[in-house]
């Protein structure tokens, strides 16, 4: 056993640990307060916690560079537990002109990761800004896709306009999430679901191939069976299609948040800027934007009490 396991053993005979995790099976929705922890010592504790009693668990840092910092910690903790990043929607916290979409395609992956979880559940981490917008509803979100499997017919032109109906633009390449490519026989599709995009290759009509490739140097990754293409969660669902992200944790999930009213404040200053950025947004800002904000599809900071009761 190494020293790493040694010391996360130890921490989970620690009778404080046992009686935290205990309160979590009781499912009595109780809320605890740790105070003391220095350094590493809060992942330490989450990580003995989780391996305690596996289950869901939401982190919610102080903000990105927090979140990322833990989510390294714990994936080196509980290797090869893979350890989920939920990012806001922007380039940057706060700063609603330009959408990034390799965040997009985190957001959307960590819902259907959440919607597929088992028992052992999924570790989320995230921080204020990436809560303050709703996400689509799990069962919104698989109503919505597009099947494709390897043996199957797959009509092009039906192809070409769910896609579209999807919010995918279509390129003569594909580099980002909701992009798809046609050159003859080969459907290239960038999901906003997966991290690599699709290679489907048709006889006739008939999927002979499905593959994972880097964009980068078009080379394959691995080869799959089937797939599962879904649409841009920012312009394809309205606001009475999207929910807080507490609102789609499994039953007998754990928030764990290290600042709550630091969260809350947070949460207000993404609501006031976000409504002022609404105010000024023109006809002419790119569409998925202008989506986004037409619908206001985010968390007021009272909702966020709610949502944990």
């Amino acid at each position: 056993m190494s020293n790493q396991e040694n010391l996360i053993k130890a921490f989970q005979e620690d009778p404080r640990l046992q009686s935290l995790v205990a309160g979590w099976q009781e499912k009595t929705g109780a809320v605890h307060t740790l105070t003391g922890l220095v350094g590493s010592m809060e992942s330490m504790i989450l990580a003995a916690s989780y391996l305690q009693n596996p289950r869901t668990f939401l982190v919610v840092a102080e903000d990105k560079e927090a979140a990322a910092y833990l989510q390294n910690d714990l994936s080196g903790l509980l290797q090869p537990k893979i350890i989920r990043f939920f990012p806001d929607s922007f380039k940057r916290p706060m700063q609603f002109e330009a959408l990034n979409q390799n965040n997009v395609l985190l957001r959307t992956e960590t819902v259907n990761r959440i919607s597929l979880a088992g028992e052992e559940g999924e570790i989320i981490i995230a921080y204020p800004e990436a809560l303050f917008e709703q996400v689509v509803s799990p069962e919104e979100l698989e109503a919505n896709r597009l099947f494709v499997k390897v043996g199957e017919d797959l009509d092009v032109d039906t192809v070409i306009s769910l896609l579209g109906e999807f919010g995918f633009r279509q390129e003569e390449f594909v580099y980002e999430p909701g992009q798809f490519a046609i050159r003859g026989g080969i459907i290239d599709i960038f999901s906003y679901g997966n991290e690599y995009p699709y290679r489907i290759e048709l006889f006739d009509e008939e999927v002979e191939s499905i593959r994972h490739f880097d964009p980068m140097n078009q080379l394959s990754v691995r080869e799959i069976r089937q797939v599962s293409i879904v649409p841009n969660i920012n312009s394809r669902f309205n606001r009475e299609q999207k929910l807080p992200l507490f609102d789609i944790l499994p039953e007998g999930s754990v928030v764990w948040i290290r600042d709550y009213q630091w969260t809350i404040d947070k949460l207000q200053e993404c609501f006031e800027k976000a409504e002022s950025f609404a105010d000024k947004l023109s006809k002419s800002e790119e569409e998925d934007l202008a989506e986004l904000f037409r619908d206001r599809a985010f968390i007021r900071p009272g909702a966020v009490l709610e949502s944990l009761e």
